[in-house]
């Protein structure tokens, strides 16, 4: 198994990439996906929401309100704090979904992504090693009229989600390769074609040596 981390700024296009990786043949584990299922009814995380933030957080079908939540979370004189606070709740119970789904891949020559949106926030903190990183980025100016257009996002919120973020320097600095988000999408479906079909190659090529 050829372990590979995707991480990007917010709508500059990472969901499309692990789509497209996924369309060549990779397996996926998707991070926001996993923080959704810990925060859903029965959800690991959602006690310890709860007892942290408040009832208030609390929806009706026992699922942690998220639009709530992210407001606590990403505005306020104390964000910087929830957000800490939220996220070494969320995050170890993420990192332990994603060990148990990884499991059954572990011993195939499989390229297997890890879709980590806050990879470089998260740092040593992330209880995995990747062989190969993959970043993808877009001009800030391209990711706020794509929150502003399609996630609806005051042009306030989408800079503040961006600022929320690592720099795109600090993710470049983990990439082994940077992705253009803001290419025609066939140029960029035929960048991630050619980057798949080398790290398809790297797990075949790490599986011959494990076996000899």
């Amino acid at each position: 198994m050829l372990r590979v981390g995707l991480t990007g700024g917010i709508a500059a296009g990472k969901s499309t990439v692990a789509a497209r990786l996924v369309a060549d043949g990779a397996r996926l584990i998707d991070y926001d996906l996993l923080a959704h299922q810990v925060l859903a009814p029965g959800g690991q995380a959602v006690e310890a929401v709860v007892g942290r933030f408040g009832r208030q957080v609390l929806a009706a079908d026992g699922s942690v309100d998220r639009p709530l939540l992210a407001a606590l979370v990403f505005g306020g004189a104390r964000a910087n704090r929830a957000r800490a606070d939220l996220d070494a709740i969320v995050h170890p119970a993420v990192y332990r979904q994603a060990a148990r789904l990884e499991e059954e891949w572990s011993d195939r020559p499989l390229v297997v992504v890890h879709d980590v949106p806050l990879l470089a926030q998260v740092g040593g903190h992330i209880p995995f090693s990747f062989d190969r990183v993959l970043d993808v980025e877009a001009p800030a100016d391209v990711r706020i009229a794509r929150m502003v257009n399609a996630r609806h996002m005051t042009r306030d919120q989408a800079v503040g989600r961006i600022r929320s973020q690592a720099s795109e320097e600090d993710r470049r600095r983990l990439a082994d390769i940077v992705i253009d988000g803001s290419l025609p999408i066939e140029q960029m479906f035929d960048s991630v074609d050619r980057i798949y079909r080398g790290l398809a190659s790297e797990a075949e090529e790490t599986d011959r040596h494990c076996e000899a």
